[in-house]
């Protein structure tokens, strides 16, 4: 694989929408293990955010899977929208936390339970965010030959499959949330 290969980022069509209440966001749940015929992977994450020039960096810690550092860039604006991302895996999460907090500082930290569901190309997310509560979060994953405008045709039906409304899409990440 050449360099040019691997700086090459993936790419997904995104949406983010505020579920409600917890009998909103067991409903959310239900609709998703129809769909997907299976119950959810529940995985508790731990994001520490860090100041960043250009996008968002996080470290998240995994309890079961390693920990990952993640670059992303995500235009600030509600429904459909072309995220872009390098990852990588870390042996040594709070060594890279330690390095990357002396050097540019953190910005906060996310703590949720996350329910993951995975759906022909899109992982659905049902987050219970510590202090901010419920919400749902569709990844459309890009192959590398599909357009944009393919990956947002599948995140607006996959909007009326959950009954997702345009005043439900929030805008930002959850840090963004907690900062105010």
């Amino acid at each position: 694989m050449s360099s040019q290969e691997e700086a090459t980022p993936s790419r997904n069509i995104e949406i983010k929408a505020q579920v409600g209440d917890k009998e909103a966001f067991q409903k959310k749940v239900a609709i998703a293990e129809g769909l997907t015929g299976a119950k959810a992977e529940v995985i508790k994450q731990h994001d520490v955010f860090f100041n960043s020039q250009k996008g968002r960096l996080k470290l998240r810690y995994l309890e079961t899977k390693k920990s990952e550092l993640i670059q992303y860039f995500r235009p600030d604006v509600g429904g459909p929208k072309l995220s872009t991302y390098h990852k990588i895996d870390l042996d040594e999460p709070k060594l890279m936390e330690t390095i990357l907090a002396e050097s540019v500082g953190i910005k906060g930290e996310v703590k949720k339970h996350r329910h993951l569901f995975l759906y022909n190309q899109t992982r659905v997310h049902l987050d219970d965010v510590e202090g901010l509560g419920y919400f749902l979060e569709f990844e459309v994953v890009l192959r590398p030959d599909q357009t944009i405008e393919e990956g947002t045709n599948i995140a607006n039906e996959m909007m009326k499959l959950f009954e997702i409304k345009d005043d439900d899409l929030i805008v930002g990440a959850y840090m963004d949330k907690l900062l105010k």
